[in-house]
């Protein structure tokens, strides 16, 4: 959006900065888009975000790295097409993992994600179900923690439903 109002600019066509900032700001709203940064729950911070590649996700963990909180709570899912070894060489060592997959046949399997995962020292444990590691994610999670859903757009979307 910046790079189109910045090339219409140059052909002359002045777009006001409080539009881009209201469109920017108001993006879920107006475009139905959900699950990029949103946040759900207050107590404990629950955050979904649909990066699912190394470069948005290292992204994601920068940002949540700025953040403060007790400990960090993770759903995490992707699918067997993306190069899950560099994803998870991203990944905080100091998380609590609940490692799932989505409901969809390209799902990489939740317990060789876990093995994977291990593999690059992150702890946790498999889930057949998004909606299965979501509540125990909840359940495990206390009022200063964050609890963050990601690793793939369909494990966003299932908590999203």
């Amino acid at each position: 959006a910046i790079l189109a109002i910045s090339q219409l600019s140059e052909r002359g066509i002045k777009i006001p900065i409080s539009c881009l900032y209201g469109g920017l700001e108001n993006t879920a709203k107006l475009t139905g888009l959900r699950g990029r940064w949103e946040i759900l729950e207050k107590k404990p911070l629950t955050i979904t975000d649909m990066a699912h590649n190394a470069d948005g996700l290292q992204q994601v963990f920068s940002q949540l790295a700025a953040s403060r909180y007790n400990k960090l709570h993770v759903v995490f899912g992707m699918v067997n097409d993306k190069d899950a070894g560099k994803a998870l060489e991203i990944l905080p060592r100091d998380a609590i993992y609940y490692f799932t997959r989505a409901g969809i046949p390209r799902a990489l399997d939740e317990v060789t994600l876990a093995n994977l995962a291990r593999e690059k020292g992150l702890q946790g444990q498999a889930y057949s179900t998004v909606k299965g590691a979501f509540l125990s994610a909840k359940e495990n999670a206390g009022e200063e923690d964050v609890l963050f859903i990601g690793g793939s757009t369909f494990v966003v979307a299932e908590v999203l439903a």
